[in-house]
């Protein structure tokens, strides 16, 4: 039976501190952690611009910022009362990024005492503050003046919608304001920080792959198209969660669900983003798992011989966060242990009956879907095909669904995992692990090793399954999990499996500012504000160390558990927020000298496999493929 482990609440980014929660976390792990020399090696960094030429630049940009607070204002005098709450918070938010710059400048003129890290101009990461200054400078304050301005000569037929984009703004400005004061510390051997000629990146060039899935403006047009059907998601449930009456909200989703067929959703979708909270994110995220949209979905899918579900009790001692804990304050979670595992349960499974218990549906037990395009029961009381042909299957794929660790399942993945199922004429285990908040972690990471272990010691004795060759694969937070999943096999002395797939995973929760993250300020799919969400109630556990658990941030593993990591292969689109930590963790995988390659896709964005729907994108079919193939080359790899 599931317990849920620490608290069981529901995070909000209500009075706007959902970021300063998870930032602290990261700030304060990371103040424990031994200091690095951050000065810079002129032989090994690009330094842009001198000091002093940044100093200047930055103020350049606080000169703008007080253009736009001029230009709020004009705006302000306007004397109505909405406009004018929330131009004092957008006025304190551009006050407190100014802030945030002349602090900067502080630093790097040797000023005053530093509410940094960095000390000494010497300490500031040059590199990483001047990409975000950049991206002020260049997108994020020409788009606020612009806005800014037209409403200013056309406030009163613009003036819904300039709200909302206030709203939108004031929300990014929290963000920026975070990411541009940690951006001072980034290590300045981290990845991003060095020149594009640093051996580091030649080495990565070697073994990636990019990738256009063809005309970018048709690609960019299919996209939107597929997103608005997300967007229209977040409009209609952002109008309705207004309403504490059920039937006034019924109602109001079905008028709404009518009304932005016709009219364009994205505005209030974003403003809806902007201010949103983690019971909204978690009822937009899981709209496909409601039977009326599965059913839609289904159709779409490819027919399959098997897809059943099992259910199945717990098999090992289970990964508790005092268990976690305990090995990290004994500096044990990231070594290799090889301590014995323990059976538990094993009058259970070893049970003349369990066969048919594992197919009687129990929402206490764990959920895995089984898909295969043969048959894999080993009786013939067939639960699974009519088909009296049995085929002993000895290479399995055992996957783990995204869904930033509170929403989807097995279920809303099979627009791909059939189809992998299918090609490679392979059992595929999908695991439904439990979900944030109300199971945080390490209780998700639990359900997939106690999955794992299960397919490890008793798969054989109810299916024609004796896997010689196992798989792991995850997307997104599926991806985080099928990382440290295989990171925990290592360090406890299970068998590890033969080679590890990851689309676009996310494996590093700290928020540690890498440039990439600013898609998130303008992402479709998952917005700054769903991303600190989903950590929020991945992380609620109060006993979580967010910033220095490699088992929740797998970018933290040892090299010492990363040099017995099997095959691997990843890809992720150049629009993911995530983007970064596919090359960041294969930089690490290289560097222990392991058998890894990844596939960049231009233009493309975050969680690409599951697009191919019904009004989705077909040319997604490209990354389904190469998917398949990169399976089928670790499964070679394991043979040989």
């Amino acid at each position: 039976m599931r317990q849920v482990q620490g608290m069981n609440r529901v995070p909000s980014v209500e009075n706007y501190d959902l970021f300063n929660k998870i930032y602290q976390k990261s700030k304060l792990a990371k103040a424990q952690q031994s200091s690095q020399d951050l000065l810079y090696d002129g032989d090994q960094y690009r330094i842009q611009q001198s000091q002093q030429m940044l100093v200047e630049y930055l103020k350049d940009l606080n000169e703008m910022i007080e253009d736009v607070v001029r230009l709020v204002d004009q705006l302000h005098s306007l004397n109505e009362l909405e406009v004018n709450n929330l131009f004092q918070h957008l006025k304190k938010q551009l006050r407190n990024l100014k802030q945030v710059i002349s602090s900067i400048m502080d630093v790097m003129l040797g000023k005053g005492k530093s509410p940094f890290q960095a000390q000494k101009p010497s300490h500031v990461n040059i590199v990483m503050v001047n990409t975000i200054r950049t991206y002020l400078v260049e997108v994020y304050i020409p788009n606020l003046l612009e806005t800014a301005k037209y409403a200013l000569d056309n406030f009163e037929g613009y003036k819904g919608t300039f709200l909302k984009d206030m709203k939108i703004a004031s929300t990014q400005l929290i963000m920026i304001n975070l990411i541009f004061g940690a951006s001072v510390d980034i290590d300045k051997n981290s990845l991003f920080s060095l020149d594009k000629n640093h051996k580091d990146w030649k080495e990565l060039y070697l073994i990636c792959e990019r990738k256009s899935l063809g005309d970018i403006e048709r690609i960019n047009q299919s996209f939107d198209n597929f997103a608005n059907t997300i967007l229209i998601g977040h409009a209609i449930m952002g109008k309705s969660s207004k309403f504490k009456n059920e039937i006034l909200k019924k109602l109001q989703l079905a008028i709404n669900s009518i009304y932005y067929q016709i009219f364009d959703a994205k505005k209030e979708a974003f403003t809806n983003m902007s201010q949103m909270k983690a019971q909204n994110a978690i009822e937009v995220m899981n709209m496909i798992e409601t039977p009326a949209i599965k059913k839609i979905m289904a159709m779409a899918y490819p027919k399959i011989k098997v897809n059943c579900k099992i259910y199945i009790d717990p098999v090992v001692t289970p990964i508790s966060i005092q268990w976690v804990n305990s090995q990290l304050k004994n500096g044990q979670l990231n070594k290799i242990t090889t301590q014995q595992i323990k059976l538990i349960n094993e009058e259970l499974h070893l049970d003349p009956n369990a066969k048919f218990i594992l197919h009687k549906f129990d929402p206490q037990k764990l959920r895995i879907r089984i898909l295969c395009n043969s048959s894999i029961d080993d009786t013939s009381s067939s639960w699974f095909s009519n088909s009296q042909q049995h085929i002993l299957h000895d290479t399995i794929l055992v996957h783990i669904h995204g869904g930033g660790f509170i929403a989807h399942s097995s279920s809303s993945h099979q627009s791909y995992t059939r189809e992998w199922a299918i090609k490679l004429g392979i059992p595929i285990f999908s695991i439904d692990y439990s979900l944030a908040p109300k199971y945080p972690y390490p209780q998700g990471l639990d359900d997939v090793w106690q999955a794992y272990n299960w397919i490890l010691i008793y798969c054989y004795k109810h299916f024609d399954i004796q896997p010689k060759r196992i798989i792991v694969a995850g997307d997104s937070a599926g991806g985080n999990l099928a990382c440290a999943l295989t990171g925990l096999a290592i360090k406890m002395g299970q068998r590890v499996p033969d080679g590890l797939f990851m689309a676009y995973p996310a494996l590093d929760l700290r928020f540690n500012f890498t440039p990439s993250y600013l898609h998130a300020l303008t992402d479709k799919i998952i917005s700054h504000t769903i991303l600190g969400i989903c950590v929020e109630s991945y992380a609620s556990n109060p006993l979580t160390q967010l910033s220095s658990d490699p088992f929740i941030n797998p970018m933290l593993l040892s090299d010492e558990i990363l040099a017995k990591f099997p095959p691997t292969r990843l890809m992720c689109g150049t629009k993911d927020p995530l983007h970064d930590n596919t090359w960041a963790f294969a930089s690490r995988l290289l560097k222990v000298k392991k058998n890894v390659q990844f596939i960049i896709y231009e233009q493309i964005c975050h969680g690409f496999l599951c697009y191919k729907t019904i009004k989705g994108m077909q040319e997604i079919q490209v990354c389904i493929d190469d998917a398949i193939k990169y399976i089928q080359e670790l499964i070679n790899l394991s043979k040989s």
